[in-house]
This record gives C-alpha cells, sequence and structure tokens, in this order.
C-alpha cells in the first residue's frame, strides 16, 4: 500500500505521534513567547466572562500560536515568488487610521484610500513610504479576494504585502494565494480596532519590517524610516 502513496503515507501510529508533537510544539511556543502572550490569559477569561465580546476575543492562545506559525510560513514560501513580481500593493487595515473625525480618506470601488491628512498616523506614514518605493496602498476590504482580483487586472504581475493582526494576516495571505498572488505580510505590534478593544484606538506596527520587505524587493530608496 505504501508504494501506491502519491506523497506523504501515514503509518499506524501516526496519530500518537502527532499528538505528541503538538503538545511540545505548544508547550515551547508559550515558553518562546512567553513575553509576547503574557496578557492573553487574563483577556481571554475576561472576554469569556463577557456574554457581549465580540467572538475574537475569546481566541484562544493556542489560535495565536497557530496563526504566528502559518503566518512565516507563507510568507518565506512566496518570498521569492513575490520578488519576482513587477508591482507590489500594500494592503493596509482600517484601523491604522486614528479614528479621527477629520480624517480625509475616501471609499472607492477598489476600496478605502488614504489621503495622508495627518503626519502622525501610521496610514500616512506607510503612504509616504509607498510613495518612496513607488508602489500602490490601499486599506483592506471585507471581500478581499474581490479586491485582490481588482488591483491584480490593473496591475498586472503583482505581489502583496498585507499588514494586519495575528488573526488576520494568515488568512489574507490563504486568500491571496488562492488567487494566484504571491504575498508577504507584516503583523501588528497590537490590535486597537473595536473587534478586541471597547475603546478602540490606533494599532502599530513595526515600519522597519515593512521598509525591509520593499527594500528586498526594490532596492534600498532614500529617507528611511527611524520607526
Amino acid at each position: 500500500m505504501k508504494a501506491n502513496a502519491p506523497t506523504y503515507f501515514l503509518g499506524e501510529n501516526f496519530p500518537a505521534r502527532l499528538s505528541v508533537f503538538v503538545e511540545q510544539f505548544l508547550t515551547r511556543g508559550y515558553d518562546y513567547f512567553s513575553e509576547e502572550f503574557t496578557q492573553i490569559d487574563n483577556y481571554l477569561a475576561r472576554a469569556v466572562r463577557d456574554d457581549s465580546a465580540q467572538t475574537l476575543r475569546r481566541t484562544r492562545k493556542a489560535e495565536y500560536l497557530l496563526e504566528l506559525v502559518a503566518f512565516k510560513i507563507y510568507d518565506e514560501l512566496d518570498r521569492e515568488a513575490f520578488n519576482r513580481t513587477k508591482s507590489t500593493l500594500v494592503v493596509m487595515p482600517d484601523c491604522l487610521s486614528l479614528h479621527n473625525r477629520d480624517c480625509e480618506k475616501i471609499e472607492t470601488r477598489y476600496g478605502t484610500v488614504c489621503r495622508r491628512c495627518l503626519e502622525n498616523c501610521q496610514a500616512y506614514q506607510v503612504g509616504e513610504v509607498a510613495r518612496r518605493y513607488r508602489v500602490k496602498t490601499i486599506f483592506s476590504k471585507r471581500r478581499l479576494s474581490r479586491q485582490l482580483r481588482r488591483y491584480a487586472d490593473r496591475m498586472g504581475d503583482m505581489g502583496v504585502i498585507g499588514v494586519a493582526c495575528i488573526k488576520m494576516l494568515a488568512s489574507g495571505m490563504r486568500t491571496a494565494r488562492e488567487e494566484g498572488i504571491p504575498a508577504r505580510g507584516v503583523l501588528l505590534n497590537f490590535s486597537g480596532c473595536e473587534h478586541w478593544n471597547d475603546q478602540p484606538c490606533a494599532s502599530e506596527f513595526s515600519m522597519k519590517w515593512l521598509e525591509s520587505i520593499l527594500e528586498e524587493k526594490h532596492g534600498r530608496q532614500h529617507q528611511a524610516t527611524d520607526h
């Protein structure tokens, strides 16, 4: 039977070995990322007690770890293909904006566009970096697959960089891969949106991380960020 298996073959003791592997993976992961995960248990406990809390707030610690690893694997798998594409689209989460009434971002058929109205907003700063590297930026839409298809039709040979939280980044990269678009990603340092916070605030991420991906593909540009 094993000779007929085209790729993998699960032996009789595979379930037990898989259980051991996952148990060791979780134990080591929680220990390795103990600093980053220090607030998750208390946050989850509060969310479980709060019947009105949104579903995302009940994300268990194992799911954080799973999505982190999934993101990193997809990022490495698509790295070379992304670097070979001619153009680049940066897809930002709406929670980067400062939730300011005076925000001038506008809705278009292809998604919400940042008008770079507030210099202390990271969406503005992403726009400035994108301008130097001559790449496009857009806020993500709920129907991400449709949004990516539209931009791929306009831009041709395109790679995408997603900026998102742990729960959304790997999922978005899966969507891009299904559309045949190589994707890389940058994780938010924390998520400030209303899905996770009673009082929403602007999310943040490492601009150096974004620039390192752009530099690897497009070459070094002037005025590298200090953030």
